[in-house]
């Protein structure tokens, strides 16, 4: 029978595992995937489901896409009575006997794992099979809603490799993959805390992919296993796996900072450049972290996160605002305790209660009023108002808009001498905002330059001072173009002369800029730009010296010539 299994990303750059995995493990069947965005057409999505002409119809269900799902798999229906529509994923996992008495054209749900239940349900319709064997499915019988528990889990080793040659533009993708399943943590919001059993690929299996990764030229490997690092020597060998692999492709890896010690730290010696880590510290407040299962050893965590620092690995660091006991307050002193750290991104998140999670069972408990449409986010509980949340989205923001970008990292630096804790600055930098309602606005790069300069200025900052740091800022992450209006210009033409003598001085470049050794002047001309300033800003902020800065366009490199006669 001709089927079609959809994803619908939350982004263009975004690729379903899931009907890949189920694609390559029915490799008997007559399958085709099909991927579209949340921001596409629907109805375009829509036609060309119908234009596939397929028996059956799968849909991949995630709280971004269930919304989606539903109208697709409805209308489906209606146009074409005699197509099987059939769900799964972890948005329909639970609460399943519900969404089939609500949804009259879902016709077969399938619960957690998708490859062998999917397989099965096609034997079914070939007369393979009865129902009543396939475990993890519900479906209708007569009047009846039947619901077969799920009881089987799928051998990671049996599933193929997903991805093809002919897919196009996997360079310009996140592309996923496991490498186990299942979580040794116990998190209370997690839907990955319902799997208590942790299964691994083997191997050799898993080194056989990856280098197959690296054959199709995929930039970014985004690895959906929830503990990277709960089984030590499992990880040193994956790592030392991703040592061996040609090319520059970047793997993407969950890790648990309470299990960091000095032999994983050991192991990640040279691979700066190949990894990426997320790190999902939640909340530093013990009593919170008790609740939702998670560590209470604030001081282990933190500590794995200031060792991973140590290796040049980029971090990005998790903090989940609406947990249990965390007042407002409180979540500033967790957010002190991350923001101190200085990983390279942190991501203030907001509760959201999955189907299925123990949070959301408890949700009474706690006073959590939650949103009944996916995502399910919170609206407040017995600690946190929904104003005081809404503080939060608007400082969500700006860590999104200022400090994760990296292009302000000496201007946030210096105003944060102006407060005794960053969670102040950051509270003070939001109600700036708010009063000038500039959080409704889409604020260029060069715009939020500006707002940040004002912003500093209302704090009594020395506005030369900050205006030179702001250019600092700028040219360092911006490469050439139009200054911000906030940018005090320097017209010195003994300075602008000077500049190009050492541009053109291939002896100095060699020195100071080797990089641009060699080059062309029109090369150099593009490859390097440079500023006059007032203040020796990178290196002492207080020292007021005429001098040069010359950046490099292309990657994050200056030099500065302060001394100059």
């Amino acid at each position: 029978m001709k089927t079609l299994l959809v994803g619908i990303n939350a982004k263009y750059i975004h690729t379903n595992l899931a009907i890949r995995n189920i694609s390559a493990y029915c490799n008997d069947e007559d399958i085709t995937i099909y991927e579209a965005t949340i921001n596409d057409s629907i109805d375009c999505i829509l036609e060309d489901i119908i234009s596939a002409e397929a028996q059956i119809v799968g849909f991949s269900c995630y709280l971004w896409n269930i919304n989606d799902v539903l109208y697709l798999g409805e209308n489906v229906k209606k146009i074409k009575p005699d197509t099987t529509i059939v769900l799964g994923g972890p948005e329909v996992s639970y609460e399943v006997e519900d969404l089939l008495k609500e949804n009259y054209y879902i016709d077969y749900i399938i619960l957690n794992e998708g490859e062998e239940r999917f397989h099965k349900l096609l034997g079914f319709f070939k007369g393979e099979i009865s129902l009543e064997s396939i475990d993890g499915l519900a479906y209708r019988y007569k009047n009846n809603i039947v619901v077969n528990q799920p009881k089987e889990y799928v051998y990671l080793n049996k599933i193929p490799f997903s991805y093809t040659d002919d897919e196009e533009n996997l360079n310009h993708k996140l592309v996923y993959y496991e490498t186990s399943r299942g979580c040794v943590f116990r998190c209370a919001f997690c839907l990955s805390s319902l799997e208590t059993q942790v299964r691994t690929a083997n191997l050799e299996k898993v080194k056989e992919d990856l280098s197959k990764f690296t054959q199709l030229g995929v930039r970014v490997v985004k690895l959906v296993d929830r503990s990277f690092n709960c089984d030590l020597n499992r990880a040193i060998d994956l790592l030392d796996i991703i040592r061996q692999l040609p090319g520059n492709t970047v793997f993407h890896c969950e890790i648990n900072p309470e299990l960091v010690n000095d032999t994983f730290i050991k192991s990640l010696e040279g691979l700066e450049n190949r990894l990426q880590f997320e790190v999902g510290v939640q909340s530093t407040k013990p009593e919170t972290l008790r609740e939702i299962s998670r560590t209470p050893d604030v001081k282990r965590v933190l500590k794995g996160i200031e060792m991973l620092k140590t290796t040049g690995i980029k971090l990005h660091v998790d903090l989940i605002a609406g947990l249990p006991y965390e007042t407002f307050d409180m979540f500033g002193y967790s957010f002190d305790d991350i923001y101190n750290q200085y990983p390279h991104e942190i991501q203030l998140g907001f509760l959201k209660l999955l189907k299925g999670t123990r949070l959301r069972e408890k949700a009474d408990k706690y006073g959590i009023v939650y949103r009944s449409k996916p995502p399910y986010q919170i609206l407040y509980n017995k600690y946190i108002t929904y104003s005081e949340l809404c503080i939060l989205s608007g400082i969500a923001q700006l860590l999104d808009k200022y400090y994760n970008t990296g292009r302000f990292n000496l201007s946030l630096a210096h105003l944060e001498k102006s407060f005794n804790r960053p969670f102040e600055m950051y509270l003070s930098f939001y109600y700036y905002c708010k009063e000038r309602d500039i959080f409704r606005n889409k604020n260029s790069l060069k715009t939020r330059y500006d707002i940040l300069y004002d912003f500093a200025l209302s704090l009594g900052v020395d506005a030369k001072l900050f205006s030179d740091i702001v250019k600092f800022d700028f040219m360092l992450t911006s490469g050439k173009g139009a200054l911000p209006d906030c940018i005090d210009m320097i017209e010195d033409r003994r300075f602008l002369k000077k500049a190009k003598e050492y541009i053109y001085n291939e002896k100095w470049i060699k020195s100071k800029l080797p990089q641009a050794f060699g080059l062309s002047s029109n090369e150099l001309s593009k490859k390097l730009s440079y500023g006059l300033f007032n203040y020796d800003v990178p290196n002492n902020t207080n020292k007021k010296e005429k001098g040069i800065i010359f950046f490099d366009n292309y990657g994050e490199h200056y030099y500065a010539e302060f001394k100059i006669r």
